[in-house]
């Protein structure tokens, strides 16, 4: 793409240190690793990751999803994944991050018409796409639209609506489209999202089954084939994903993390906790890594 470098140059005059950091648009992350990383057990909320420089890959069942330079990551329902990062300090893995809201995504596919689209059979909730110039013009706007609290107050909300309609209208966003009333990804997504708010709870295959309104062979085959776990093994990595926010980010010891997220055995937690991150949920505070 001919604004590639345009893209970049001015990316890095934003973000001249590497982490994470959220802007003053709501949800979006400019992202920056100037060296390689492991993969990490990572709880992707719905987001769309716009790759300017680098690679990142992220691991999921037997699946492989590579995406750099030109190239849209999508994960439109909470997905569980192992992510890592190529990356150097002379050329870092730079990349915008936003994060899909429920009601604006539903009201952008419900005035977009997919008359020619042929829904396909249930696929992943993640998926790759090559974004185009009309994408990448949209990204410049937003990067300089950061550039100015005004620009940010009056055109930030409008800049994101339009990024997101971009993605929708793509043909490869399937992953996205398969969310409208027709699509396969819908109840699904729901059950993502309830489990996301009811994880402290004892939830059955049988309860959700029910929410999802399908029978309980056909959502836990469905549920498998778009988030590449059974409904229990995914509440169980949500519950360890939110243990290790907890251990992060508040003053509470393992067995009250272990408690608070539904888990009635610590040793039992310690031991999933560990198979999950690779370390025990005691060292949980010096493994910071964010999502990708």
């Amino acid at each position: 793409m001919m604004n590639d470098q345009k893209l970049i140059n001015l990316f890095l005059k934003l973000v001249q240190k590497e982490g994470f950091f959220a802007t003053a648009i709501d949800g979006i992350v400019l992202m920056r690793v100037d060296h390689n990383t492991p993969p990490i057990a990572v709880l992707q909320e719905p987001t769309l990751v716009f790759v300017l420089q680098g690679q990142k890959r992220g691991y999921i069942g037997t699946e492989t999803y590579s995406f750099q330079q030109g190239q849209c990551l999508i994960v439109s329902v909470s997905m569980p994944f192992d992510c890592d990062t190529i990356a150097s300090a002379e050329a870092p893995m730079i990349a915008i991050s936003m994060k899909l809201e429920a009601d604006i995504v539903n009201e952008l596919l419900a005035k977009t018409y997919f008359e020619s689209y042929q829904f396909k059979p249930l696929t992943t909730g993640m998926s790759v796409i090559q974004y185009d110039q009309t994408i990448s013009s949209v990204l410049n706007r937003l990067l300089q639209t950061l550039t100015s609290e005004q620009d940010v107050l009056v055109l930030g909300d409008q800049i994101k609506r339009e990024l997101l309609y971009r993605v929708i209208q793509h043909a490869g966003a399937d992953a996205l489209k398969g969310l409208v009333a027709q699509g396969n990804l819908r109840p699904i997504y729901k059950i993502c999202e309830y489990i996301q708010h009811h994880f402290t709870e004892k939830l059955t295959v049988e309860m959700l089954a029910e929410q999802a309104n399908m029978s309980t062979s056909a959502f836990h085959k469905a549920f498998k084939q778009v988030t590449q776990h059974s409904p229990l093994q995914y509440l169980k990595i949500v519950r360890l994903h939110k243990a290790k926010q907890l251990l992060q980010n508040a003053d509470q010891s393992v067995a009250q993390a272990a408690y608070a997220v539904g888990y009635q055995s610590s040793s039992q937690f310690s031991r999933e906790f560990k198979k999950q991150f690779g370390f025990p949920p005691k060292h949980a505070e010096s493994n910071t890594e964010t999502e990708s």
